[in-house]
């Protein structure tokens, strides 16, 4: 892999390492829609050491804190639905749209 893209990766992760996205959490007026496909795991190869970052069972996990901070959260259930599949419009979009309805019509977004 390009060493620049690399750093990209590396950068990113070791931002997210310190941020604490729950001191913030209260500003957020907004909704918030969480969602990720149940194979939704990222295996980094042998160069990466690896790694992996489990976004399903982060998620997951933190399902009911997520809940009580105001996030709607999906588990997108389907063969092989991994981290590239869950993100496909043909996937996104079926699920977004409606969501984003019913908070315009709740008037979640006024």
């Amino acid at each position: 892999m390009n060493p620049v893209v690399t750093k990209q990766f590396v950068s990113l992760y070791q931002s997210l390492t310190t941020f604490d996205d729950r001191r913030n959490q209260h500003k957020l007026h907004i909704p918030k829609l969480a969602f990720a496909g149940e194979k939704d795991t990222i295996v980094y190869g042998e160069n990466f050491g690896n790694f992996a970052v489990d976004i399903v069972g982060l998620v997951t996990k933190n399902r009911k804190n997520l809940n009580d901070l105001g996030w709607d959260i999906e588990i997108l259930a389907g063969s092989d639905m991994d981290h590239t599949k869950a993100m496909q419009p043909t996937v996104v979009l079926p699920l977004i749209k409606p969501w984003f309805k019913k908070c315009l019509l709740s008037g979640d977004m006024a």
